[in-house]
């Protein structure tokens, strides 16, 4: 929503408010860099609105939305706005269940240092690209896309990434064949003069047909954009380029994790079809340094610890951050702090969850974050994953509240350790409370 508050500035020659919760998010400074007005919810704020805005996590309930329509103001929600906004452009849209925002930051960054200058939409704070937004003046129009309600089945993009599709949000989906389907329908959408760029090791990646071609991307000898001769030092890892069978060069990632090893590819698979050279694609990745909330570095401990935070909310987003833990610090002792982000996905994929810690050494497991749009009576809880979590043979605990659970980190740090926070709330709270 901060993101297209942004763009709407320039691209519609609009004039901008926003109301929302009074927590503080890291979203506050963005808008106010940019000098937007964020107000407490009241149904005042929308009384002199030519058309309002609304996150998906609300209903015609709500008091602004529900007065809004009232006195006949057009109320549209983020996935439709953001549809208006890509069909005034060449639309590129980055979907996949796990890495869409790694991806869309990693090519908003080569497209801004090519002179390409594209508006771009992504979902965390970017450094290289100055925020979560850039409101650019050429012909492109990058977007994170979600596929939460199939939300992003309100976009038509002409070129079209899937980093990889994973059953998540069982608040909506059934099953992963509802995921699949989501995904087979977006793919369709692109047309026949448009591209489409998708994992090849992904095992669900057959159920996409498209008049428009398809580009792999992988670590497999079969993908038409791969990395070979793969080192992996500190955060840091060195690869070859291999385009269609031919080496095109050498690059340097200066991001931990296999995962971004795969981020890479797709950026360079992309930016190779809309003409980058692939020497301008390869020096500016070199210069990536992350985004907000990805393995993001909070700082150090008195006693030496190192502080990282993490938005990892999935099984497979915490077992892949893990692992990139482990290859950039082989022998520091990993100490994992996860807040579940929902009832209904803890719930869901509670045994996936108690599975996906092997790769720390120790686990914290804080209370659920609830979403506004979660119903009452679940059953599933904390301590019953931290119970779970230690039947699959790592030391775990429950400890409820932040502030508990800084207390225990406080006491307990060694100067060999890596905490890591780890969830879509507020477990980040943590990390910078015990940073000295």
């Amino acid at each position: 929503m901060s993101a297209l508050a942004q763009i709407s500035a320039q691209i519609e020659g609009a004039t901008i408010t926003g109301s929302d919760v009074e927590e503080c998010f890291f979203t506050d400074s963005v808008l106010e860099r940019a000098h937007i007005p964020v107000l407490s919810f009241a149904p005042e704020n929308v009384e002199k609105a030519d058309f309002v805005v609304a996150s998906a996590a609300y209903t015609n309930l709500h008091p602004e939305i529900s007065r809004a329509l009232e006195l006949d103001i057009p109320v549209l929600t983020y996935p439709q706005y953001l549809g208006r906004l890509l069909s005034k452009k060449r639309g590129i849209s980055v979907s996949g269940t796990h890495g869409k925002t790694s991806t869309t930051a990693m090519i908003g960054l080569v497209m801004l240092q090519a002179g390409l200058d594209p508006s771009i939409v992504v979902g965390s704070d970017v450094p290289s690209i100055g925020g979560n937004a850039h409101s650019g003046k050429g012909e492109f129009f990058l977007a994170e896309s979600c596929e939460y309600r199939r939300h992003f089945l309100n976009y038509s993009p002409e070129h079209l990434i899937i980093t990889n599709i994973d059953f998540d949000h069982p608040d909506y989906f059934k099953d992963l064949d509802d995921v699949i389907s989501a995904f087979a329908e977006l793919a369709k959408k692109v047309p026949a003069q448009g591209h489409i760029y998708v994992w090849e090791e992904d095992p669900n990646r057959n159920s996409l047909i498209s008049e428009a071609p398809i580009t792999t991307f992988g670590l497999s000898e079969t993908a038409d954009v791969r990395a070979t001769e793969i080192i992996f030092q500190d955060e840091r890892s060195s690869m070859k380029i291999m385009i269609k069978g031919e080496y095109v060069g050498d690059l340097k990632l200066h991001v931990a994790g296999r995962h971004n090893i795969i981020n890479a590819l797709a950026t360079i698979a992309l930016c190779h079809e809309i003409g980058i050279p692939i020497p301008v694609i390869l020096f500016n990745l070199s210069s990536f340094n992350g985004t907000k909330r990805r393995f993001e570095h909070i700082g150090s401990n008195i006693n030496g610890a190192l502080i990282v935070d993490d938005y990892a909310h999935h099984p497979t987003e915490i077992r892949t951050t893990l692992e990139g833990a482990r290859l950039s610090f082989p022998h520091r002792r990993i100490r994992a702090i996860f807040q579940p982000h929902t009832f209904s996905r803890t719930e869901k994929l509670l045994q996936e969850f108690s599975q996906s810690f092997q790769g720390a050494d120790e686990v914290v497991v804080a209370d659920i974050f609830a979403s506004a749009r979660e119903q009452e009576n679940h059953t599933v809880s904390s301590l019953n994953l931290a119970d779970l979590i230690v039947k699959q043979g790592v030391k775990a605990r429950y400890i409820g509240t932040l502030e508990d659970i800084g207390t225990y980190l406080s006491d307990t740090l060694g100067p060999d350790d890596l905490v890591i926070t780890l969830g879509a709330g507020d477990i980040y709270k943590v990390g910078i409370g015990i940073v000295s």
